[in-house]
């Protein structure tokens, strides 16, 4: 089971961090309530919109990475998982208008991303609410499973299902700050809950 740094980057960094989680949170609403709401959209403006969600999510991650106290093992597994993201992202941009692979790249960038948050959470001590961290990872694998699986027919389901699922994911990253907040302090620790 891989330490914890004792020393690690902290303050700024970490306040930095945990404003980025933040900001996905709410940008996560805000493009789940766009996607899902949105009569006339087109499967160009959907690759647009998740391929942009995944690229925040991704660089959210990496920032995650850098700034988090956490061992160099867990800090790689969520770099590899903003990497990942990032790749995800560009194939999104290039779905080619299909709605299945456009639905697999969503899913598949939430999948590694949950399973990056829920390892962190079983292995990083010090990490404010653990549990939660960890049920919040692994539903987030399952919603990503379930994007995968689901053969969606249509934009307008596709967009109502993901929408959805964004708005939910985003509630719970903006609570995860909200609650981690009120449990780090002073002592410069974040909560990992990349986008």
């Amino acid at each position: 089971m891989p330490e914890n740094e004792s020393a690690g980057l902290g303050g700024s960094l970490a306040d930095g961090a945990r404003l980025a989680v933040l900001v996905a949170g709410i940008g996560s609403v805000v493009l789940g309530v766009l996607i899902a709401v949105w009569p006339d959209k087109t499967e160009r403006m959907a690759e647009l919109l998740f391929g942009l969600y995944l690229l925040s999510s991704g660089a959210i991650q990496l920032i995650i990475a850098i700034g988090a106290r956490l061992g160099a093992a867990l800090r790689m597994f969520v770099f590899f998982s903003g990497v990942t993201s990032l790749a995800l992202a560009v194939m999104a941009f290039h779905s080619a208008d299909s709605i299945l692979l456009l639905a697999v790249w969503i899913g598949l960038g939430w999948a590694v991303r949950g399973i990056a948050q829920a390892t962190v959470a079983v292995w990083a001590d010090e990490l404010p609410e653990g549990g939660w961290q960890e049920i919040f990872g692994l539903l987030t694998v399952m919603v990503g499973f379930i994007m995968i699986a689901l053969p969606f027919d249509s934009l307008n389901v596709l967009g109502m299902a993901a929408g959805g699922c964004a708005i939910v994911i985003g509630m719970l990253e903006v609570l995860t700050v909200a609650r981690g907040r009120g449990e780090v302090g002073a002592a410069g620790r974040i909560p990992v809950a990349p986008n």
